[in-house]
């Protein structure tokens, strides 16, 4: 790229030094010194590139330590504010645990529509029990929305929204 630039340099030089008038002794000698500024400002860009390359490459690890560390501690951080299969965990509002998950399904309908009487019926029918809040949980499967629990004060199965519970630290 530098030569192709001299190239161009050193031609523009001559250019604007023979149509000022300049003799064929001026002329060269601008082209010498055109040439010559143009080869330093190459080699000055070469050096700051190198620089700068050398610079990454000095600085690289250790900006690849921080992320590998950050990813590490984010990871660790999900995990431990996630509830697992195994885990134990704290209702944290009174709720209805959903015996199935056609019931949980069911009662989530039935709530979106504001369907008190439908409700009503889905307990009635032993579809869903009255979990009252600080009740102990242990989590037996985890979806986004729901969770599979398995209460401790009564042994029962079922399925509460995810949202609703927090893990026992």
């Amino acid at each position: 790229m530098s030569f192709s630039l001299n190239k161009l340099f050193i031609t523009a030089g001559l250019a604007v030094l023979l149509i000022t008038g300049c003799n064929s002794d001026e002329a060269e000698q601008g082209a010498k010194e055109l040439e010559e500024e143009t080869k330093n400002a190459a080699q000055a860009t070469e050096e700051k590139s190198k620089e700068v390359v050398d610079k990454v490459k000095e600085e690289a690890p250790g900006i690849i330590q921080n992320m590998k560390v950050t990813y590490k501690e984010s990871e660790q951080e999900v995990k431990d504010n996630t509830l697992q299969a195994g885990d134990q965990a704290t209702v944290q509002k009174d709720a209805y645990l959903a015996l199935t998950p056609e019931a949980y399904d069911e009662l989530y309908q039935l709530i979106e529509i504001n369907d008190v009487e439908g409700v009503d019926k889905i307990v009635q029918d032993n579809k869903v029990k009255e979990i009252k809040q600080g009740s102990e949980a242990e989590i037996l499967e985890r979806e986004i929305r729901r969770t599979k629990v398995k209460m401790k004060d009564s042994g029962e199965e079922g399925y509460l929204p995810t949202t609703m519970l927090e893990p026992v630290k």
